[in-house]
């Protein structure tokens, strides 16, 4: 079970590594693009950004295995020129749900019994972010953010018990689940990009619209 666990922990190290990759991959031809870091204002004027992504998940897991899923973000800045005033940032409210799927992970982590077959393990968590995003715009390619704030979490698991026919359910729910995160933005036009988030306890990659 042990070694299973570490596996799972394994690939979505792994998955972490090839979304960076990923994003180094979009940086460097950007690299020798223009500085506007010093240029407050120079970025696009937007109301909402809306961000559809995939999910990895790969920490406060149900029973060790990560997950994988969907989620969509929206996020309004409230200051579009600062809060420092002598770089190009804004800040702003970032808020909307991410659902992971978990599969088998054989004994449960413990919870199952080894000795009965087939020992199965389901689980979905769901999660509401709430948090406080800053970006700074660095060329009219690249910007980066940092987030941190809340999330409401609800985690669900099903695993079969020792005995025939005999199962188990469960569910928890969090209202104030710490989430912070670090991300790039990387346009393609104008208002439309690519948008990788690394942080905890999941990662995340997907399109990215200013409007």
């Amino acid at each position: 079970m042990r070694e299973h666990t570490s596996m799972t922990r394994e690939n979505a190290v792994r998955a972490l590594a090839a979304l960076v990759g990923l994003a180094l991959a979009l940086l460097a031809p950007a690299a020798r693009a223009q500085s506007i870091i010093k240029q407050p204002g120079n970025h696009p004027n937007y109301a909402v950004e809306l961000e559809p992504h995939v999910v990895a998940q790969y920490d406060r897991t149900p029973y060790g295995t990560g997950g994988f899923g969907l989620g969509f973000r929206a996020s309004i800045p409230f200051v579009q020129n600062g809060p420092v005033p002598k770089i190009n940032n804004n800040i702003g409210i970032s808020f909307g749900v991410d659902w992971v799927h978990f599969g088998a992970d054989d004994y449960c982590n413990g919870r199952g019994n080894p000795n009965f077959f087939p020992t199965h393990c389901g689980g979905a968590d769901l999660w509401f972010p709430v948090t406080g995003q800053w970006n700074f715009f660095l060329t009219p390619i690249i910007s980066v953010f940092g987030e941190f704030g809340l999330a409401i979490h609800n985690e669900r698991w099903s695993y079969d018990a020792d005995c025939a026919g005999c199962s188990y359910r469960y569910s928890h729910l969090d209202f104030f689940e710490p989430v912070f995160f670090v991300g790039g933005r990387f346009l393609f036009a104008k208002t439309v990009g690519l948008t990788v988030r690394l942080g905890w306890p999941y990662i995340s990659v997907g399109g990215s619209f200013l409007l």
